[in-house]
């Protein structure tokens, strides 16, 4: 299906210009249209992968930690595919499945997978080996995640988690693939130098547009804020 700009918007919801290479990529990897998938993603918050998945027509776990219908219900009911999607509150670290999904997504995940939201290397590792154990031989893993970066980014980022008062373990690029080397192949890209500066979605896309044109080209992967890919187990 054509995913115009609102709905690519709805289904990624903040640095959109960004984040949507990572579907646009995607659309290569899912198949035959025809082929029903049994989908799950991990993460969801409001649901974003999920919708995207259920209009394609695909079979579609929704989760979270806690609370997954309350927190994806409304972005899912807007588009009338709440009836299509389940929802169960999974702990990445704990999937109750295995071998059992030709695909696992999530967006923007790792950095907050730990206790009470602190993620570390290791809980990280275990997640990781978690959709590996519960996806089909052949299964593949849709992943969007932020990265280091570079200096610039840890310095914005740090400014920002303070006032928040939140955190979040943002992986090395090595980490990532590291991550990833459990699967029989992968195959991911980054993207991201500017953008995430921006205060609100119209900078963000003006910025962004700055790093399509020259930044994201010149500047070293480890210097960029996102990582996305697909890998096959």
């Amino acid at each position: 299906m054509t995913i115009n700009d609102a709905l690519m918007k709805d289904i990624v919801g903040w640095d959109v210009r960004t984040w949507s290479k990572a579907f646009r990529f995607w659309e290569s990897t899912v198949g035959n249209p025809r082929e029903v998938l049994d989908c799950l993603e991990l993460g969801a918050g409001p649901g974003g992968p999920s919708l995207w998945l259920a209009l394609q027509g695909h079979h579609v776990i929704c989760s979270n930690n806690s609370a997954t219908k309350q927190h994806a219900l409304p972005l899912h009911s807007k588009y009338s595919m709440h009836t299509r999607i389940d929802y169960q509150d999974i702990d990445a670290q704990n999937i109750p499945y295995e071998n059992r999904f030709d695909l696992i997504v999530f967006k923007s995940v790792l950095g907050g997978i730990g206790p009470d939201g602190k993620a570390t290397l290791q809980t990280q590792h275990v997640a990781m080996r978690q959709i590996l154990k519960a996806l089909k031989p052949g299964g593949r893993l849709l992943f969007a995640e932020n990265i280091r970066g570079s200096v610039l980014h840890r310095l914005a980022r740090a400014v920002a988690y303070k006032m928040r008062r939140a955190c979040w373990r943002f992986m090395t690029l090595a980490e990532t693939r590291e991550f990833l080397s459990g699967f029989r192949s992968y195959e991911l890209h980054t993207t991201g130098v500017l953008a995430m500066l921006g205060v609100n979605e119209s900078q963000r896309n003006a910025l962004g547009a700055v790093d399509d044109l020259a930044l994201n080209r010149i500047t070293p992967a480890s210097w960029q804020y996102l990582v996305y890919g697909v890998a096959t187990k």
